[in-house]
């Protein structure tokens, strides 16, 4: 299966894990309401697609904390990963 989009992922995660975890990792705290205005904001993100550029000489690194990186992606600090994966967060970590 190619994954293309994040609920990709989480279609394939939330199918093989144990209910407890899945449902630890589906919940939010109390009511719920942080969980529900994520996605609401999410929803209004929108790729706005550029045609005929130049993309030959391109670079989308960044900066993070005062350290150059390859590209703008990080990694929310969560917990309990290892409940999905042995290796946990020091998987993460690493990159992995």
């Amino acid at each position: 299966m190619a994954y293309v989009c994040i609920e990709d992922y989480e279609k394939h995660a939330l199918e093989r894990l144990p209910a407890s975890v899945r449902d630890y990792y589906k919940s939010g705290a109390g009511e719920e309401y942080s969980v529900k205005w994520n996605r609401e904001a999410f929803k209004n993100y929108r790729i706005r697609p550029r045609f005929l550029r130049d993309v030959s000489k391109r670079d989308i690194s960044t900066t993070v904390l005062g350290h150059k990186v390859s590209m703008p992606l990080g990694v929310a600090p969560t917990a309990m990963q290892r409940m999905a994966h042995p290796d946990g967060e020091c998987a993460n970590a690493r990159g992995k």
